[in-house]
C-alpha cells in the first residue's frame, strides 16, 4: 500500500515518512460515503486528513461548488490545523467509502517536526495545486468542449480503456463540472453535456454522469477529435455507404 500512495499523492514523502505516518495515526480512521463531509467551510477544527482510500470532492462558495479533487495519498486540511485558522472550504466524499488517517492538530505538529521531509512534500504538493490553479486559467481559452473533456480524463485517472459495461460513473453534478473547469457560464457546460449525451459519449442522471466511450473523450480532451466528427464517424460505421 505504501509504494501507491507514495507515488500517486507525494512524490516526496519517504517510504520511512509515509511508513510512521500510518504507524502513528493508524488509530483513528475516519470512514466517510459519497455525499458526507469529514468538514464544512468556515468550521474551526483542529486536525488534518491523510486519504488512504477513495477520493474527496472540496467545496468553497454559497451555493457550494466543487474546486478540487484529493485523491489517495494526499493530505487535506493540513495548513488550518497548523494555522489554527477556519477551513476556508469544505471536504467531501467523493466516492462510495472515502477512508482519511485522522491528525490531530498537537500530534501532526510534533509528527512535522520530527519529519522534514514531510514538511518537504507539502511545499511540493502546495507547489502542484498552485500549478493546478495556472492551468485552468491557461486552459480557459479552450473550447468548453475540450475543457469538459480534459476534466473526465482527469477524473477518472487510470480507467481510460474498455469501460465495464455500464460505463465509468463520476458522480458529479454539471455545476460541479463548471466550477472544476472554471467555466463562467453553466448553459455553456449544460449544451456541451447535451452534445457528448446526442453522441453517445455519456449519459448523465441526478448528479451523476457516466462516460461511456472514455477512448473518445481522451481524443477530444487531447483535441485531435470533436463530438460531431465522433457522431459522424459512428454514423458512417453502422450506415456505411451503398
Amino acid at each position: 500500500m505504501g509504494d501507491a500512495l507514495h507515488v500517486q499523492g507525494s512524490p516526496s514523502l519517504t517510504d520511512k515518512d509515509l511508513a510512521d505516518l500510518i504507524e502513528d495515526f493508524k488509530e483513528n480512521p475516519i470512514r466517510r460515503e459519497a455525499g458526507e463531509p469529514f468538514f464544512n467551510e468556515g468550521e474551526q477544527t483542529d486536525f488534518a486528513l491523510f486519504i488512504q482510500e477513495g477520493r474527496v470532492k472540496v467545496l468553497a462558495g454559497k451555493p457550494p461548488r466543487t474546486i478540487a479533487i484529493r485523491y489517495p495519498g494526499e493530505f487535506v486540511g493540513e495548513m488550518a490545523a497548523i494555522r489554527k485558522t477556519p477551513r476556508s472550504a469544505s471536504v467531501v466524499a467523493f466516492d462510495d467509502v472515502v477512508v482519511a488517517l485522522f491528525l490531530p492538530a498537537a500530534k501532526w505538529d510534533q509528527f512535522l517536526r520530527k519529519h522534514p521531509d514531510a514538511i518537504y512534500a507539502l511545499l511540493i504538493a502546495s507547489e502542484e495545486r498552485t500549478e493546478q490553479a495556472t492551468r485552468k486559467i491557461v486552459e480557459s481559452d479552450l473550447a468548453v468542449e475540450q475543457r469538459v473533456a480534459k476534466a473526465f480524463i482527469e477524473l477518472t485517472g487510470d480507467n481510460i480503456g474498455d469501460p465495464p459495461e455500464e460505463g465509468i460513473v463520476l458522480r458529479l453534478s454539471q455545476l460541479d463540472l463548471a466550477s472544476l473547469i472554471g467555466a463562467s457560464k453553466l448553459d455553456s457546460v449544460k449544451k456541451v453535456i447535451r452534445t457528448f449525451k446526442g453522441a453517445g459519449l455519456i449519459s448523465t442522471g441526478r448528479q451523476v454522469i457516466t462516460l461511456l466511450k472514455p477512448a473518445a473523450l481522451r481524443d477530444i480532451a487531447n483535441g485531435d477529435m470533436t463530438a460531431s466528427a465522433w457522431s459522424q464517424r459512428r454514423a458512417h460505421d453502422v450506415h456505411p455507404p451503398a
